[in-house]
């Protein structure tokens, strides 16, 4: 299974966030955070949000996304964690914190434009 996801980046941008989410509850666990961070130490932080709390950051100094530009994310769900790639190249892979079958929606928020999000399989 995977999600393709087609966007396109603001020139002004500072952030913004994929979660796959456990519940549609704003408390609920975030099973995958993929946050892409423009502040002068370009990055993206990818996360988990289990039983309330934060877990350990994974941060990837390498931003494959630019600004003003269309881009597609694929996350592909694998035995061992979510598969990123962006526009065709592979750019991370985020072992599951929590059980996939419990992910119950896409969340999309921040400096973003999102044309079109796709599940497959």
């Amino acid at each position: 299974m995977s999600i393709s996801i087609l966007g396109s980046i603001p020139k002004d941008i500072s952030r913004f966030h994929i979660n796959l989410r456990c519940s549609e509850s704003e408390s609920g666990d975030i099973a995958l955070h993929f946050n892409p961070r423009f502040d002068g130490w370009d990055k993206v932080v990818f996360n988990a949000f289990k039983d309330g709390s934060w877990e350990s950051e994974e941060k990837i100094r390498r931003m494959p996304f630019t600004e003003g530009h269309a881009f597609e994310t694929l996350i592909g769900i694998g035995a061992e964690g979510y598969e990123v790639k962006v526009n065709g190249k592979e750019f991370h892979t985020f072992k599951h914190r929590l059980p996939v079958q419990q992910v119950r929606a896409i969340q999309v928020e921040g400096d973003v434009s999102i044309q079109s999000i796709i599940v497959i399989g």
